[in-house]
């Protein structure tokens, strides 16, 4: 049985666990704590955030005004899905289970291959060119994790040219990589444990850190 299993990244928004007044001008910034949000929810964990009360009882200006931050960055990130009005083409679908469904935003809905076939590939093509640096993957973990490896290309006016690439999907991977520009997007499943069942996908555009 393939059976999906939460892990847990543990980590203070600060150098301590616990609060100190020296640290206080020691607070991990906003392009930080995102760092960590890549690192770890967008590696199929939970994130446990860490961040101590003051003296006060309450939580310190300067944490709050990180965590602001981190908030801000990460909503502006993920406010347009580039692939979202994208017609796709799948290698192979098993019937009953259209490759759209993982531009729903249903996660009980997916897109999964045949019985036996452990590879394939998704083309996205854009409604126009589109600009993005962040990539999102999700797999349909009620019927457990299964990707091993997979990578994402672009078309540009050479062929192919793959952008990113990695093994663990589960719950949500996040990748990032130098900005693109394209109409069209390739999604290769390489190896996976029995056939892949992915719930979401999408490309995203970091803004700009000022």
């Amino acid at each position: 049985t393939l059976i999906w299993y939460p892990s847990e990244v543990d980590v203070s928004i600060r150098p301590g666990w616990f609060y100190h007044t020296d640290q206080d001008n020691e607070v991990k910034n906003p392009e930080k704590l995102v760092d960590i949000y890549f690192s770890s929810v967008g590696r199929n964990s939970v994130l446990l955030l860490n961040i101590p009360p003051d003296t006060r009882g309450r939580i310190h200006e300067n944490d709050i005004k990180s965590l602001v931050g981190m908030r801000r960055i990460l909503d502006e990130t993920f406010s347009e899905n580039a692939a979202s009005d994208a017609r796709i083409i799948s290698s192979v679908t098993r019937t009953g289970y259209d490759p759209h469904s993982i531009l729903d935003s249903d996660p009980e809905t997916c897109w999964m291959t045949k019985d036996g076939i452990v590879s394939a590939t998704l083309e996205f093509n854009l409604a126009e060119k589109k600009t993005f640096d962040v990539a999102l993957l999700q797999e349909n973990i009620l019927i457990g994790q299964r990707v091993e490896e997979f990578a994402i290309d672009i078309r540009d006016g050479s062929g192919w040219k793959e952008i990113a690439s990695g093994t663990t999907i589960g719950y949500k991977r996040l990748l990032r990589f130098p900005e693109v520009t394209t109409t069209v997007v390739r999604l290769r499943i390489i190896r996976s444990r029995t056939s892949p069942a992915l719930s979401s996908f999408g490309l995203y555009n970091s803004p700009i850190i000022k």
